[in-house]
């Protein structure tokens, strides 16, 4: 078929030993992105854009900019993404379990 465009790979890590093994699904500022890898960009965006307006709206605003700030810079040189890490158990921030009461 001729006009067809022919698949391109997802770039993220395009030049590193782990690159994103997905085809492009989109492509956002020039860069091919496939479907999770582009969720992920997005969500790196909106945190962008939070981060440069100080996001300051409230009585938690300027806290949740900074901690979004935080985790940002935290992340740039990460080999994995957001997802991965979160999935390596919980956090204690919503844990369920009730502790041990002890004896006696």
């Amino acid at each position: 078929m001729a006009g067809s465009p022919t698949p391109a790979p997802c770039q993220v890590r395009s030049k590193t030993e782990s690159p994103c093994p997905n085809l492009a699904v989109a492509e956002i500022r020039g860069v091919a992105f496939c479907g999770p890898c582009a969720r992920e960009q997005e969500a790196y965006f909106a945190i962008g854009e939070i981060v440069a307006r100080g996001e300051a709206r409230g009585p938690r605003g300027k806290p949740l900019a900074e901690a979004l700030g935080r985790v940002r810079r935290g992340s740039a040189g990460a080999k994995e993404g957001v997802a991965a890490r979160t999935r390596r158990g919980p956090s204690g921030a919503h844990e369920t379990g009730r502790p041990a009461l002890g004896a006696g």
